[in-house]
């Protein structure tokens, strides 16, 4: 059976949508991936997904985007039962809470009762090689969940 994977993702530079296009290339081969902007995204169907990939940039100095509170307050009320999923995002080493947001949205999901299955990401601005490989191991971390 093909898995499917969720792929949510927060923007206000485009640099979390490629991340998302470039998540959606590494799993195609191997699952069904839908990509939604996380203010369209309904959290009370994520547990119908396999996997989960949230994708958000850091606000300001710590915050959660505003497109994402929505997302993040439903997902409060959500049982995930044991949904599989990971966290990453972009933010900037110049502000003090450095990517916040995924710390957030990792916490949140956990305790909304998912299963995290690859380490969060964090990204300083734009990625570079390693960052991407980085996401890369995140990919093949999710799709090997599926293995176990």
């Amino acid at each position: 059976m093909t898995p499917s994977i969720q792929i949510i993702f927060a923007s206000m530079s485009g640099r979390n949508r490629a991340l998302a296009g470039h998540l959606q290339a590494q799993l195609a081969s191997r699952a069904q991936t839908v990509i939604t902007e996380i203010s369209q995204a309904d959290a009370f169907e994520l547990p119908k997904a396999d996997a989960v990939i949230v994708i958000s940039y850091t606000y300001h100095d710590g915050e959660l985007p505003d497109e994402a509170q929505d997302f993040f307050e439903d997902l409060k009320e959500v049982d995930l039962n044991r949904t599989k999923f990971a966290v990453l995002g972009s933010s900037s080493k110049k502000h003090l809470h450095f990517g916040r947001a995924v710390d957030y949205l990792t916490i949140q999901l956990n305790s909304s009762n998912g299963e995290q299955v690859a380490d969060s990401v964090k990204i300083d601005q734009d990625p570079d090689a390693d960052d991407l490989a980085r996401v890369d191991q995140l990919a093949q971390r999710v799709l090997k969940s599926f293995e176990d």
